[in-house]
């Protein structure tokens, strides 16, 4: 409403007297044309807002309009050796274990910044890993719902590493990440541009963009992948019981090697020795695809197993 002032020095409340006044048709050409400075994403936003604000004081008039936001550009995920070459940038733990933790379970900013001590307290107490994230039914409705997410052998690690050294209380409150979400953008932003990454990856969106992608390589069930995302809707996911819980955890061990990230530095051994350095990461580099084609022999193994089980009902029922 403060930007729509500006641009007509109109109150809110001068406003709802002027729109019943005049042709609602008018209404939407002022909200139409005095969006028109901004940028696609602030226009949606603006469009939306003003109209809201009149809908909830009671004007209903307005002429119905299909308000969508276009993206002006695609957007891709991270890829494996970017998210390892941007760790090797960042220097606070707490920021690392945030980017670790995002592209290991694939949930948004906004879910990572609420996580506590008690959503992951029951396995990282057991020793089991993947740590599944116990979230509050809340977490799990609307559009933007969190997914049944698990935590990898990385973030486990930091996870107790920031314990130890104090940066993590170890208490049922206590943050996961206790930091400010603009803090850790900020951070993540810094190393993205000073190691020169592709500027159209989302700072923290590419995180879950990645993990999407790992888990298409996986080939697991569309269903899970859905229910592992957060994409909710038309599955059975909001009444999930501890025993399916540990159904996805299984299956989220099968994705992993195709999530894993290495999260050691390579080895610095002196300036003279960039060659040196080059050569050990193109080895990592090496040694990850291996890992990924392992892992693709694997889910290939399990394909081939089951359509043999599927024959062989076949020929015996054929037999009867």
């Amino acid at each position: 409403m403060a930007r729509f002032q500006l641009r007509t020095g109109l109150s809110p409340e001068q406003l709802l007297q002027w729109c019943k006044t005049v042709e609602s048709l008018e209404v939407q050409d002022l909200i139409d044309r005095t969006s028109l400075g901004f940028k696609p994403a602030i226009q949606f936003c603006y469009r939306v807002a003003i109209r809201s604000f009149l809908r909830h004081n009671g004007y209903n008039s307005l002429p119905k309009t299909d308000l969508q936001y276009v993206s002006q550009q695609w957007h891709r995920g991270y890829r494996r050796e970017e998210i390892e070459r941007l760790l090797s940038c960042l220097r606070q733990e707490i920021h690392r274990l945030f980017v670790v933790m995002a592209a290991e379970s694939g949930l948004r900013s906004n879910v990572l910044m609420e996580l506590r001590y008690s959503h992951i307290m029951e396995d990282l107490e057991s020793g089991t890993i993947p740590l599944a994230v116990r979230l509050e039914p809340r977490f799990y409705v609307g559009k933007k719902a969190a997914g049944y997410a698990f935590l990898g052998d990385a973030s486990t690690r930091l996870i107790r590493e920031c314990l130890t050294e104090g940066l993590i209380e170890r208490k049922p409150e206590g943050r996961l990440i206790p930091r400010s979400y603009w803090s850790v953008w900020a951070a993540i932003n810094r190393a993205r541009r000073k190691i020169g990454l592709d500027p159209k990856i989302q700072p923290c969106h590419g995180f879950r963009k990645y993990f999407e992608n790992a888990l298409d390589i996986a080939s697991i069930d569309h269903e899970k992948k859905m229910i592992v995302e957060g994409h909710l809707a038309g599955t059975r996911a909001k009444h999930y019981t501890d025993r399916d819980v540990e159904e996805l955890q299984d299956i989220y061990r099968r994705a992993y090697p195709f999530i894993r990230l290495n999260i050691d530095e390579p080895v610095q051994i002196g300036t003279e020795n960039e060659t040196y350095n080059r050569k050990f990461a193109d080895l990592e580099a090496r040694l990850d695809r291996q890992r990924v084609l392992e892992a693709k022999l694997t889910v290939l193994e399990d394909e081939i197993e089951q359509i043999k089980q599927i024959q062989k009902w076949v020929e015996q029922r054929d037999a009867r």
